[in-house]
């Protein structure tokens, strides 16, 4: 049937640190980040509850309405949609916390020290039921968010898991500080994304933004990486843009020039959160602007250029607003 949808809400779950939800994505102008079951712990997950919460969202929007906390969301697209609800082939996982970064845009540091302690629950025997249940499909894909995945103990188990179930694509967020044979042999594979958030071109910089001393390591990692990538696109290097602190042009530069001699052959960009959730419907031009002036940069150097999802939504809101 024809009616607007996306992929989360058709085959997506995201398992959050304390909850289990549709989606991954906050950006929207409704919200997103619907929650299905909070307070969760990893005890065993109630399907058919979950798969009746999802039915009831495609059933609104097969009526021709949005449910509230999808309006205004850039991955609903109206096409037809298989009739099939209960299956999943979109998984996000941002269960754990602990990180040995201390990035100034991270919401975990109101209490890193609290967060890098906290026990999270394990994925391992939900994955097991999920494939035990013949609810996963193989030909799905995976990412991990959370804190920092290679401190996850279970995250080679589970990485080797998605890839031998048949998984075309696992994206997995890293600082590369720390350096993962797993990572490498998915890369390898080419059924591997590394996304890597460096957020400046200077290790001054980084090291304001990161707040810790990483950058020769990081990019260290990131050279190592990039040279076992079967996609030459797999291994991307990410700048969230942090108005009054790193949204300069010589950055800009340099990390793109940094990039391109580390062997890196995409780059995307990023808004910071708080930032943006204040002012997304009045976005000042110059920060347009600056997004502008990096995609030329990174055009001339033969660079592929990506928006991620706040980047994306902020650009939407600005050309819808410009249109109206």
């Amino acid at each position: 049937m024809r009616y607007k949808s996306c992929y989360w809400i058709e085959s997506g779950i995201n398992f959050d640190i304390d909850s289990y939800k549709v989606c991954c994505l906050y950006s929207a102008k409704g919200g997103g980040n619907t929650i299905v079951k909070d307070n969760y712990k990893g005890e065993p997950v109630d399907w058919d509850n979950f798969f009746d919460f999802k039915k009831k969202i495609k059933d609104l929007h097969k009526s021709g309405k949005i449910y509230p906390k999808c309006e205004g969301c850039i991955s609903l697209e109206e096409r037809d949609w298989p009739d099939d609800h209960t299956k999943i082939s979109m998984i996000n996982l941002d269960y754990w916390t602990k990180c040995n970064s201390r990035c100034s845009y991270c919401h975990t540091m109101n209490d890193k020290e609290a967060y890098n302690k906290y026990k999270n629950y394990n994925f391992l025997p939900i994955l097991k039921d999920m494939i035990k249940r013949d609810i996963l499909r193989p030909n799905g894909h995976v990412s991990f968010g959370g804190g920092e995945v290679t401190l996850l103990k279970e995250f080679d188990k589970l990485l080797h898991i998605f890839m031998d179930y048949g998984f075309p694509l696992t994206r997995i967020h890293s600082s590369c500080i720390k350096y993962s044979r797993a990572i490498e042999k998915g890369l390898k594979t080419g059924r591997v994304d590394l996304i890597v958030s460096i957020d400046a071109g200077s290790k001054q910089m980084h090291e304001k933004v990161k707040q810790v001393k990483s950058f020769d390591k990081v990019w260290k990692n990131l050279k190592r990486y990039a040279s076992h990538q079967k996609d030459p696109f797999a291994v991307k290097v990410k700048y969230i843009v942090i108005p009054g602190l790193n949204d300069n042009k010589d950055e800009i530069e340099l990390w793109l020039k940094k990039a391109k001699e580390n062997g890196i052959n995409c780059v995307l960009q990023e808004i910071e959160s708080k930032w943006f959730y204040a002012r997304r419907d009045n976005v000042p031009d110059e920060i347009i602007e600056f997004f502008n002036y990096t995609q030329e940069k990174a055009k001339n150097l033969g660079l592929k250029y990506e928006l991620y999802e706040r980047a994306e939504h902020m650009m939407k809101f600005k050309k819808e607003k410009e249109g109206a």
